[in-house]
């Protein structure tokens, strides 16, 4: 499928139901472009509060199934609130991803999976590749403290170096999570090479923004940029109110579709008949795999006369 300039796809399969995207702690951010429905719960729902089901059954008249990202900081309350919502409905159209992804990672995985949603057969193959889609994401972040990070964990000579007025630490996801001090006009941490059309999001409270925006931006290839608010619970997951966001993700939204589920062997599940390519079932949680198939005569070494 044929891209535009700006990463897109230049055709869209025709128009269908597609899953609505409930995000949990969380301000949905449209950095992708072609994004759908996405809902938000900034904190859990109390005990009587009839929110969740409300919102569930919403997303599933709208889009016949919801797919409810949850991070795994985002307080316990809320897994339980959106397990009872769940009961309550008597419905197995509720797909739940719990992702270990920082606050603006997380905003940009809700994003990619609602622009890849038109593109995937089913809402359990969608659901199934976030794992995937995660695997997209770059994270880069600007912190002017680790004393109260807790992952990736610092050294012990970097906290005694937070301690000072001056400090400047750059964490990055890539090859894997790892935190550096910064100094000078370098990066200073770790960069991919960018193959995919790619744009870089910033979502700054205090720190240093040019780091991300003209650095870090600089040295993978000057991606274009979107500046977002801060996110919600920024300060909370870094440790430090001194923190910078940012994360470089692709726009090609068809195209990646398309790249991923040529790896997959999706499955219809043996209990709620939806298309999947991930056991359990990310809707109803069956855990059976796909029936193997009998080999064809051709593939036994014979011919059939």
């Amino acid at each position: 499928m044929p891209a535009n300039p700006d990463g897109q796809a230049s055709e869209r399969p025709p128009d269908r139901p597609v899953p609505v995207i409930l995000a949990f702690g969380l301000k949905p951010e449209r950095v992708v472009g072609s994004e759908g429905r996405i809902d938000a719960v900034l904190e859990p729902p109390g005990a009587e509060d009839d929110v969740l089901v409300q919102a569930l059954a919403s997303g599933i008249e709208a889009g016949g199934a919801v797919i409810a990202v949850l991070p795994q900081w985002f307080p316990p309350e809320g897994a339980l609130r959106l397990a009872m919502a769940r009961s309550m409905l008597d419905t197995d159209r509720v797909a739940v991803h719990e992702t270990a992804l920082p606050p603006l990672a997380a905003a940009v995985l809700c994003s990619l999976a609602s622009s890849l949603a038109p593109h995937v057969p089913s809402a359990g193959v969608l659901a199934s590749l976030l794992p995937e889609l995660e695997a997209e994401l770059h994270v880069f972040t600007w912190l002017g403290s680790v004393s109260g990070l807790s992952a990736p964990a610092p050294t012990f000579g970097q906290h005694l170096t937070s301690l000072g007025p001056k400090s400047a630490f750059g964490v990055s996801s890539w090859p894997e999570p790892s935190v550096h001090r910064l100094s000078g006009d370098e990066p200073g941490v770790p960069l991919p090479e960018i193959t995919r059309p790619s744009r870089m999001v910033v979502a700054p409270r205090a720190g240093d923004v040019a780091w991300a925006k003209e650095t870090v931006n600089r040295a993978l290839g000057g991606l274009p940029v979107a500046e977002v608010d801060a996110t919600p619970n920024g300060p909370s997951w870094w440790g430090t109110s001194k923190v910078v966001e940012s994360v470089v993700f692709p726009v090609d939204a068809g195209e990646l579709a398309e790249d991923l589920l040529a790896e997959l062997e999706p499955w219809v599940c043996r209990w709620c008949r939806e298309l999947i390519a991930r056991s359990p079932c990310p809707l109803c949680g069956h855990r059976g795999r796909p029936v193997r198939r009998r080999p064809q005569p051709h593939q036994q070494g014979g011919v059939r006369r």
